[in-house]
């Protein structure tokens, strides 16, 4: 009988402690990662890359160009091609191969609104070479410290400490979301966060459209700036569990076309919050035309989470989407 109780505790416990140690173990990647570009950078490198932990610009995120938002850090453009592939590895411990992707994809699109889209001296501020990568504190697996690369639409910022590792607010943008000439003409980024959502609102019968549609007027963009907002505390949008079967696993699928831009073992740790102790109190919610071809909004808010997905300004071509944990954002939960 003690046996018994012993091996039904060891297989309660044991999913945490695979989790905590695939944590502590993600965390000396990142570390070990963040280390290499640190002692790849000259002095002069250094004052633009390395900030204080307690620096203001680590709680600040955006994702205009520098001619809207100034940020620090130190450029892709100024960095050497070894410091560039340090970058890339650094990112590549905390995206998935699907999330680096869409990153290549966010700056491969800036480079063709440079050419294509804007003129000087607006299209000066665009471009892969605006990137930054900005390290706060000093990397370790036994402090706090954090990373966060970003530009235009993009932004990641990575909070590192003993007890984990945060990753919101996460921004991704895509303009145009689809490119509409040259060698990669049809290039889409993004497409299962536009079609997915699509698909589910396409599913609801009427009832429950009247529960899940907010109104025709698409705001200009995200709205979760700040993780205060009111609409955060005052949840609104059709409940996960007023969908049928069919209609819940394409949400769950949508869930996880943003989980899933993350390594798998932070993915699946946010997608079983979300589809899990979340579930119950999982709303989506939907602004805009309801006929394929209009401008639209949606968000998926829970306890925890807030998922957004926005056409800029009413274009279709133009998309903002941003995922906040309030709890968790610039690591405030650990």
């Amino acid at each position: 009988m003690i046996k018994k109780s012993c091996l039904f505790l060891w297989v309660c416990l044991l999913p945490g402690y695979l989790v905590r140690a695939q944590e502590a173990t993600l965390q000396d990647t990142i570390a070990v990662a963040a280390r290499q570009f640190v002692d790849s950078l000259r002095p002069d490198q250094r004052r633009q890359a390395l900030l204080t932990f307690d620096d203001p610009e680590r709680l600040r995120w955006g994702n205009e160009p520098e001619n809207l938002h100034a940020r620090k850090g130190l450029k892709l453009e100024e960095m050497s091609d070894r410091q560039k592939r340090l970058t890339h590895r650094l990112l590549l411990t905390v995206l998935s191969e699907q999330g680096y992707l869409k990153l290549a994809n966010v700056i491969r699109l800036d480079d063709w609104l440079k050419k294509n889209y804007y003129k000087p001296p607006v299209s000066d501020y665009y471009g892969s070479g605006w990137y930054r990568l900005a390290v706060f504190g000093t990397p370790g697996k036994d402090q706090r410290w954090g990373w966060r690369f970003e530009g235009h639409h993009f932004s990641l910022s990575v909070t590192v400490s003993p007890k984990g590792v945060s990753v919101t607010p996460f921004f991704l943008g895509s303009h145009p979301a689809v490119l509409p000439d040259g060698p990669l003409a049809g290039l889409e980024n993004m497409p299962d966060a536009t079609h997915l959502a699509w698909q589910l609102l396409q599913s609801l019968d009427a009832g429950q459209q009247k529960q899940a549609v907010l109104g025709a007027k698409v705001p200009g963009d995200v709205q979760a700036h700040t993780g205060k907002e009111d609409f955060i505390t005052h949840p609104q949008g059709i409940p996960a569990t007023a969908l049928n079967a069919g209609q819940q696993s394409i949400l769950k699928a949508l869930i996880r076309s943003y989980t899933g831009n993350l390594r798998p073992s932070l993915a699946d740790k946010y997608y079983q919050t979300i589809t899990g102790k979340e579930w119950g109190q999982l709303r989506f919610a939907w602004i805009g035309g309801t006929a394929p071809g209009s401008p639209f909004y949606y968000r998926l808010l829970s306890p925890g989470n807030i998922i957004e997905y926005c056409s800029r300004m009413q274009d279709q071509q133009h998309i903002h989407t941003l995922w906040r944990m309030p709890a968790q954002d610039f690591g405030g939960a650990l």
